[in-house]
């Protein structure tokens, strides 16, 4: 039977977007699902898709700041409120848990525990999560962040970058993944954060599709000009699922709904 690997668009805004939700990507394969990054106006995002609280299985922060992060005391005091159960596993940079572990705790304060076990993992020496194998780079930003690439069976590729200026290694991450998703906050070069002078110019692997997202709103008109004239790269959309199809001979497709 094949297998259905997705990735829908939850947020593609950057930290103070009026218009659109934080950055987060939503992924599903089988029966596993992964929230990537979850800032405060993402729960909201998801609770318009009326999703259940049992289907997010872990949620990876790819790094501490506000807009990443904070919408995990809503989202876990609402599975909470629902009933939820299963465990769920939070996966971040050991040194952040500091940080992070209070949100969790607000979640469910005056009470002293959830109904549910959370079950931490660092991401820097995580190397599976659900039905896909990781790696991580670092990229140049405020605070330690850490991209993510995932893998499926197939050898199917995501990337997605979290915030900041792509390392050597993030780089090489980008360029042999099928779909790239990379902050792009600026024009020009920035020194902490994506830009397209420095986006454009990379390597991709042919026929990978790539998704430009936390765009300052300020240029996100102009960038989307700039970037018809690149074939495969273009802003994301809050609201677009890519769907791959794992089939038994191995050769998967892929399309954008």
């Amino acid at each position: 039977m094949p297998h259905k690997f997705s990735a829908e668009v939850i947020g593609c805004g950057d930290a103070y977007d009026g218009q659109h939700t934080n950055a987060s990507l939503l992924l599903k394969q089988d029966c596993f699902s992964l929230l990537i990054d979850c800032g405060p106006s993402v729960p909201k995002a998801l609770f318009a898709k009326q999703i259940t609280p049992e289907l997010i299985d872990a949620v990876y922060i790819t790094h501490s700041h506000p807009d990443h992060c904070l919408g995990l005391t809503s989202l876990i005091n609402w599975m909470d409120a629902q009933g939820r159960k299963k465990p769920i596993y939070i996966i971040a940079q050991q040194a952040q848990w500091a940080v992070l572990k209070p949100l969790i705790e607000f979640a469910y304060w005056p009470q002293t525990q959830l109904g549910f076990q959370v079950i931490w993992q660092d991401s820097a020496t995580t190397s599976t999560i659900g039905h896909w194998s990781i790696k991580t780079a670092a990229t140049r930003h405020a605070v330690s962040n850490l991209s993510l690439q995932l893998s499926n069976t197939d050898q199917h590729r995501l990337f997605y970058s979290g915030d900041g200026l792509l390392s050597e290694q993030g780089e090489q991450l980008a360029a042999q993944s099928d779909w790239v998703f990379l902050e792009c906050e600026t024009l020009e070069h920035h020194s902490s954060h994506g830009s397209w002078q420095d986006i454009k110019g990379l390597s991709r692997k042919a026929n990978s599709l790539w998704r430009l997202y936390h765009i300052d709103p300020s240029v996100r008109a102009r960038l989307a000009k700039l970037v018809q004239t690149t074939a495969n790269i273009r802003l994301a959309e809050e609201g677009t699922v890519l769907c791959s199809i794992e089939h038994p001979t191995n050769q998967g497709t892929s399309h954008v709904a």
